[in-house]
C-alpha cells in the first residue's frame, strides 16, 4: 500500500500528474524521485522526463493517494473496469440488437422512395446539369493555363539570351577552406574534426542537448579519450543508479545494466523501438573496460577509434538514461 505523503517531507518543484491515451505520467523534481518510483509498474520515458504508469483502476489509487494533496495538476481520470469475459451488459445498455432496429426505424420505407421518385429525378437532373458545367468550366481553365505556360517559356527564353554575356563576365572561383586530409598530428586539425564530431553527436541527442554538449567538450574525447570514456562512465553509474533507488549502494556498471533489463525501467511506446537502451549501455560498458584494462599494444588510433564509437552511443542513449538537466551536473 502506497503510504500517505506528508508535507514535511520536503517537496522540491512541481509535481504534474497527467494522461495520455495509453498511459498515467508523472513529472516530478529530480530529488523526489522516490515518490514517483515506489509505485508499482513504474517506468522512466527520458524524452518527456516523466514517470509512465499503466492505466488501470489500482495503479489510479496509488498515483491519487500520493499526489492529489500536494500535486500543482493532478489531470487524470479513473479508468473504466473492464467487463470479464462472459458477463454480459445490464439491462439499461442497449445490446447491438437494439442499436440496429433503433438505425433501421430511422432509414425510409420503400414505399416513401417509391411515392417521391418524381421528386428523385429532378434532383438528379438538376445534379447533372451541375456537373455538365464545372466540367466546361474545366475545360476552359486548361486552356487559360496553357497559354499562361506558353508564355511563361518565352519570357524565360528572352532572360536566359539576355544573361549569358553577363555569366561570361561574372564567374565566381571557388575558394577551398579546408585541408584535403586532416591529420590528428596537428592539434588545430584534431580540434576541428573533435567540434564537428561532437556537432554530429548534438544533432542525435535532439532538443535536450545543452548538457550533453557542456560534458562532452569538458572531456575532449579525441585529445583526452581515456579520460573521456572513464569520467563519463562514472557520471552514466550515477544517473543509472537513480532509477534503480540504488545511490548509496555501490554496485558495478554490469550489475546496473542488468538490474535495469530485469525491471524493464526504460519505457518506450514503439512495438520495435530502433533506440535500446539496454544493448547501448553494454556496449558502453565494453569499450570502457577496454580503456581500463589496456593491452600493450592500445595505440593511439585505436584509443580514438573508441573515443568516438562511445561517443555517438552515448548520444543515442543520453536523453534515455540522464534523468533531468536542471541538476547542473558537473
Amino acid at each position: 500500500m502506497t503510504m500517505p505523503f506528508s508535507f514535511n517531507s520536503g517537496k522540491l518543484g512541481p509535481i504534474e500528474v497527467f494522461e495520455d491515451d495509453t498511459h498515467f505520467l508523472v513529472r516530478i523534481h529530480p530529488e523526489n524521485r522516490d515518490r514517483a518510483k515506489k509505485i508499482v509498474g513504474r517506468q522512466w520515458d527520458g524524452d518527456r522526463k516523466a514517470w509512465v504508469y499503466p492505466k488501470d483502476p489500482l495503479t489510479y489509487e496509488a498515483l491519487a493517494e500520493e499526489f492529489t494533496r500536494d500535486a500543482d495538476s493532478f489531470d487524470i481520470r479513473r479508468p473504466k473496469t473492464k467487463r470479464p469475459a462472459g458477463i454480459k451488459a445490464p439491462v439499461n445498455e442497449p445490446d447491438n440488437g437494439e442499436f440496429e432496429d433503433q438505425i433501421l426505424e430511422e432509414i425510409p420505407s420503400i414505399g416513401g422512395i417509391s411515392e417521391n421518385k418524381g421528386r428523385i429525378f429532378s434532383e438528379l437532373e438538376q445534379i447533372r446539369v451541375i456537373i455538365e458545367s464545372l466540367r466546361d468550366t474545366s475545360a476552359n481553365q486548361n486552356l487559360t493555363l496553357e497559354e499562361l505556360r506558353a508564355n511563361q517559356e518565352e519570357t524565360s527564353n528572352a532572360l536566359t539570351k539576355f544573361n549569358e554575356p553577363i555569366q561570361q563576365i561574372v564567374k565566381a572561383e571557388a575558394v577551398e577552406v579546408l585541408p584535403s586530409f586532416l591529420s590528428l598530428d596537428k592539434p588545430k586539425e584534431k580540434e576541428l574534426l573533435e567540434k564537428a564530431l561532437i556537432e554530429l553527436a548534438c544533432l542525435t541527442v535532439g532538443e535536450k542537448k545543452q548538457l550533453f554538449r557542456q560534458w562532452v567538450s569538458q572531456y575532449h574525447p579525441l585529445s583526452l579519450p581515456a579520460d573521456f570514456v572513464s569520467e563519463t562512465h562514472e557520471f552514466l553509474k550515477k544517473h543509472l543508479s537513480k532509477f534503480l533507488r540504488d545511490e548509496n549502494n555501490p554496485v558495478d556498471f554490469i550489475d546496473l545494466i542488468q538490474r535495469a533489463k530485469d525491471e524493464d525501467v526504460f519505457f518506450s511506446d514503439r512495438p520495435d523501438p530502433t533506440i535500446k537502451p539496454i544493448p547501448i549501455l553494454y556496449t558502453l560498458n565494453n569499450i570502457r573496460n577496454r580503456f581500463a584494462h589496456p593491452p600493450i599494444n592500445f595505440s593511439p588510433p585505436e584509443k580514438w577509434s573508441r573515443a568516438v564509437l562511445y561517443l555517438m552511443n552515448l548520444a543515442l542513449v543520453w536523453s534515455k538514461v540522464v534523468m533531468e538537466e536542471e541538476e547542473g551536473d558537473e
